[in-house]
């Protein structure tokens, strides 16, 4: 059999392509421009976005289908991509499954930005599980919440189609695209960096390696099947930031400035002065969100093996 994978050439797409080869599998991999096969890889052309895309013979052999592919930067893409592509795939999925018998595994990756910001004060404890409320605010987190739940109705449907969706919090890696770690990092090695209001903060990232592993794991255990999993590595922000200083060997003394006055002098200076301080960094800053992992490692066994202050520290110094 078969493992299909869109979004094989993105950020995670290429980290779970590699650990997949290692296994030995046979990959199929959604391209929408022309690749190099190889003895374990069929590239499969097509462009999700295209309405017109020829998707048959998608699902043939196909035991388990990754859907990785998301767009974070150009906004006017993210829903012709997350939403409309998602529902071609699922109309041919049905295709696939109605003409052969055969049954099918989705693995959706999704994230925890579905479940959106908090209401009210970001710096008042909050904890996010898998039942809390969606409330996306950007498109991205909106066009991947439809997305999922796209999957989620069809998989109530079709009883031959079953799903898992995994949403995890900051993906971090030497190459990760998102680069408001390096920046944080930048300050705090610069002597830049200040806490915002507590030095209590919650940092939520998780390794890439940690999201491969749940990927593959949320792939091949018919225990999470129609389960939603979150998965972070929460830690604190303070954690973090000794972790840098021992890697830096700089004095780790930090001084806290009061949010409310913050706050004026950023929406005072932002119209006349280009600060890389924002009220979102600041809401960023003093957020004390948690996404528990407690659902994953009671029906799966699983947990992130992998430090974030550790491994933040070394991404910057090895």
């Amino acid at each position: 059999m078969t493992i299909c994978i869109t979004g094989a050439y993105g950020f995670i797409g290429k980290y779970l392509v590699r650990r997949l080869l290692a296994e030995g599998n046979q990959l199929r991999l959604i391209s929408r421009v022309p690749r190099k096969p190889s003895e374990q890889i069929e590239i499969f052309n097509a462009d999700l976005v295209n309405p017109e895309a020829r998707l048959s013979g998608l699902f043939e052999q196909v035991s388990v289908f990754y859907h990785c592919a998301g767009e974070v930067n150009n906004a006017l893409m993210m829903r012709p991509l997350h939403v409309d592509g998602t529902q071609r795939l699922l109309d041919e999925a049905q295709k696939h499954i109605l003409q052969t018998g055969q049954s099918l595994h989705w693995v959706q990756l999704s994230s925890v930005g579905v479940y959106g910001p908090p209401v009210g004060k970001v710096d008042i404890p909050r904890e996010v599980g898998e039942t809390s409320p969606l409330h996306p605010s950007g498109e991205y987190e909106t066009t991947k919440s439809e997305s999922d739940q796209l999957v989620l109705q069809f998989a109530t449907q079709e009883p031959r189609f079953t799903c898992s969706i995994l949403r995890p919090s900051i993906v971090v890696a030497s190459d990760m695209p998102n680069q408001s770690v390096k920046s944080l990092v930048n300050a705090i090695r610069s002597g830049k960096f200040f806490y915002i209001g507590t030095t209590a903060a919650i940092s939520t990232y998780v390794h890439v390696e940690d999201v491969i592993d749940a990927l593959l794991l949320i792939g091949q255990d018919a225990r999470a099947k129609g389960h939603i999993f979150n998965l972070s590595n929460d830690c604190c922000l303070y954690e973090l930031v000794e972790a840098i200083h021992r890697y830096d060997r700089t004095d780790p003394h930090v001084f806290t400035v009061p949010v409310a006055p913050l706050r004026l002098l950023v929406h005072l200076l932002t119209p006349i002065v280009n600060l890389p301080l924002t009220q979102e960094r600041i809401d960023a800053m003093i957020n004390r969100t948690r996404y528990p992992n407690r659902k994953i490692r009671e029906i799966l066994d699983y947990s992130p093996a992998r430090s974030i202050p550790e491994i933040i520290a070394k991404l910057f110094y090895e």
